[in-house]
């Protein structure tokens, strides 16, 4: 039974449709200092996400394709090596007051901050699993 793609863009939510779904890829676009893009693959859909002006933009099918990701200065990076997220199982996803965390059953936590006046995003927290 096909189901309708997953899509958000706003300053609070979660994403309950995705929990128990398992991880297999999770990169973001970073430069020297902020969180510009991430993909994650969970089952067998991808989905593509950001933090812009204190809103969550979330949509689902879009792989990371380094041409057209990666500015000058930018580069990947796996978190779901650092994060021990391979193969395990997504447990809830919440955005609210300029915060996005995701948290995997693995104990794993990835909490990004949306900046303000154009900082952009950070890595608040990041706990690889136990």
């Amino acid at each position: 039974m096909p189901t309708r793609p997953i899509r958000r863009q706003h300053e609070e939510t979660n994403i309950p449709e995705l929990r128990g779904a398992t991880c297999s890829a999770f990169k973001a676009v970073q430069t020297t200092t902020f969180i510009v893009l991430l993909f994650v693959r969970l089952d067998e859909a991808r989905h593509r996400f950001y933090l812009d002006a204190g809103l969550l933009f979330w949509d689902e099918g879009s792989a990371p394709d380094a041409e057209g990701d990666l500015l000058d200065g930018e580069a990947y990076r796996d978190l779901a090596v650092e994060l021990d997220v391979l193969e395990k199982t997504v447990d809830e996803i919440i955005m609210r007051d300029d915060h996005l965390t995701l948290t995997f059953r693995n104990g794993a936590r990835l909490v990004l901050k949306e900046g303000v006046r154009d900082e952009g995003t950070t890595i608040v927290e990041l706990i690889a699993s136990r």
